[in-house]
């Protein structure tokens, strides 16, 4: 059983600071000893990373002077364990192990703090058609089973925002953009693999095999060559709940 914390609605932004343990413990605190054996924690927003990134920017740094109270909460609730010599990151890892539970880094796809504006699609640039977005999120990955002893990797490609509903590439670049992602699927699950026993890479997708597809993100080909150990069909939006979610076409070849 898996449950996702997005480190902020229901953590970052909730405490004063200076923060106490037992506070930077909440995401693990609060579902240990239930039916929960994963947790799944949000490590970067899209704007920003809740770690002391060498790759990226850390989430609020482009931000000051804050204007936002939440932000401001995040950064020095944040900033008040890296000065007790605390990683952020690494004291929720820390807890979920010691609470006996096992610890993804979910990390969402589309853009990252720091992202050079003329890249984004909803900007006119080609999202993940440019060399220097692909590299940048291989190199988090990279950072992220290099610094942290975590099971593995959660890459979120549902929570995504983009012009004309475009994510990940241009609609005339899909068919190149496709085989692109395919490829960089294949170094991500080589990265985290290789770098410790156990270690998994699974995968936010989208309902249906047409939506994931639209978006170039061609499940079934990851599948088929054995790229992620998992995946979990979602929608990214709010009260749109559907018990009937047409997930079907991803369940046989999971399994197999």
């Amino acid at each position: 059983t898996i449950y996702h914390n997005d480190a902020r609605h229901n953590y970052l932004w909730l405490f004063e600071p200076p923060m106490t343990l037992p506070e930077a413990w909440t995401p693990v605190d609060e579902v240990a000893g239930t039916a929960v054996d994963t947790l799944s924690y949000c490590v970067e927003r899209g704007d920003g990373a809740f770690w002391p990134t060498e790759v990226g920017i850390r989430f609020g740094s482009d931000m000051r002077p804050f204007t936002s109270q939440i932000v401001w909460r995040a950064w020095e609730c944040m900033q008040s364990l890296l000065d007790r010599g605390l990683d952020p990151l690494g004291v929720v890892i820390d807890r979920a192990h010691d609470r006996g539970l096992d610890f993804l880094a979910d990390l969402r796809m589309s853009t990252y703090g720091g992202m050079d504006p003329d890249h984004k699609i909803d900007a006119g640039g080609r999202g993940w058609g440019h060399v220097e977005v692909r590299d940048h999120q291989l190199r988090v990955v990279e950072e992220l089973v290099t610094s942290y002893e975590i099971e593995g990797i959660e890459l979120d490609y549902t929570a995504a925002f983009g012009r004309d509903g475009r994510h990940y590439f241009r609609r005339q670049e899909l068919a190149e953009g496709t085989a692109t992602m395919t490829e960089w699927v294949r170094q991500a699950s080589a990265l985290v693999r290789g770098s410790g026993e156990g270690r998994h890479l699974g995968a936010r997708i989208y309902p249906t095999q047409a939506m994931n597809l639209d978006q170039g993100l061609d499940v079934r080909a990851w599948l088929d060559e054995g790229l992620i150990d998992f995946v979990i069909p979602v929608l990214y939006t709010y009260t749109d709940l559907d018990p009937d979610m047409p997930f079907d076409w991803v369940v046989e070849p999971a399994h197999e």
